[in-house]
This record gives structure tokens, sequence and C-alpha cells, in this order.
């Protein structure tokens, strides 16, 4: 049932991001969603709690459209991946890291795509996409049961802010609109598959 709960929140806010004149419904369902993960799967690693924690932070502040939210928004994910690059790396284990040098190598031309297309926030913007890199990175190397989930929810959380970012800094109106849209399913399916991969990990 707290799995469904999470569901019903993550469509509900990914509906609302799309069709604006819902948009009173966001702070509301947008606020609840990491919430609501870590109740339907409570971290049991305090590296995954602060993964969720720099979401949540992340989550209210891009519910602005100002360069400063954006940047607070920013920085707030990129202690979130720092969380789970950590938990991820612990659970890595040896001879399961060929993925990790293609998995860089391409991070860090899409950090350079994404730092030119930023303009004056191009350095974090970078500094981010790096970060996301290495989160996948970790991610390639976890084994054991949960594993092809918490790979998969990291390729997601990847596609989620290419998304953000393209609708962002790179195209424009129906185009911008229509990668915008994608943000928030991405996203919130990441979570979901990061957070009870990992929990089955453990279990």
């Amino acid at each position: 049932m707290k799995n469904e709960l999470y569901a019903v929140a993550a469509i509900v806010d990914s509906v609302a991001a799309t069709v604006r004149r819902f948009g009173v419904t966001r702070p509301v369902t947008k606020t609840a969603l990491m919430p609501a993960l870590a109740v339907a799967t409570p971290p049991r690693d305090p590296a995954m709690a602060l993964g969720l924690a720099g979401s949540w932070a992340g989550d209210i502040a891009l519910l602005g459209d100002s360069d400063r939210a954006f940047r607070t928004g920013l920085f707030s994910f990129l202690a979130a991946h720092v969380g789970y690059t950590a938990a991820l790396a612990r659970r890595s284990t040896p001879g399961s890291r060929k993925a990790v040098l293609p998995i860089v190598a391409a991070s860090s031309v899409g950090a350079l795509v994404f730092a030119r297309a930023a303009g004056p926030m191009g350095k974090p913007v970078g500094l981010y996409a790096l970060t996301l890199g290495t989160m996948v990175a970790a991610a390639s190397t976890a084994r054991g049961t949960g594993a092809r989930r918490v790979f998969v929810g990291a390729a997601l959380f990847a596609v989620s802010d290419a998304l953000l970012g393209a609708s962002r800094f790179v195209l424009k109106g129906r185009a911008a609109r229509v990668a915008s849209a994608g943000v928030m399913p991405t996203y919130a399916a990441a979570q979901w598959l990061l957070h009870t991969g990992f929990s089955a990990s453990t279990e």
C-alpha cells in the first residue's frame, strides 16, 4: 500500500507539472514525494538517507523558476548524488567495474555540452553532470539482489536530468515543453528504483 501511495503522488505531480493550470497542486505533491518514498522504503544506510534528504531539498528549490532557485536545487541534488555514490560504492564487488570508464567518459561529454549551453551557470552545471555520471558509474558496479533496479534507476536519473537541462538551456517552444513533461515521470521512477533496489540488496 505504501508503494501505491508513492505511485499516486508521483502520477499526480507529473500531471500537475505538465498541465500548468494545476500549478497550485505542485507545492503539495512535489514536497510530499520524497517523504512518501521514505515511508514506502525507509533508507537503511545513512548515505542513502542523505540522498533522499538532498533530493527533497532539491525538489522544493526547483518549485521556483529563477536562476537562484535552479542553482539551489542543483547543489541540493549534487549533495544527494554524493550520498548515493557513497552508498552504492560500498555495494560494489571486485571485477564489476567494466562499465565505469565508458559511463564516466559519456558523462564528461554530456557535462561539457550542458556546461556550454548553460552560459553563466556553466561551471556548476558541468560539475553536477560529472557528479551524476559518477553516481551512475557507481550504480553499474552493484551486484546481487536489486542490482538491476539500482542501475536502471541511476540511468533514469540521468535521463530525467538531461531532459531538464535540455528544456531549460537547449530547446525552445514546444520541444522544450515536451522534454519538460518527461522530467518528473523519469525522476519519480528513478528514485523508486534506486531505493527499492538498494533496500533489496541489504535484506
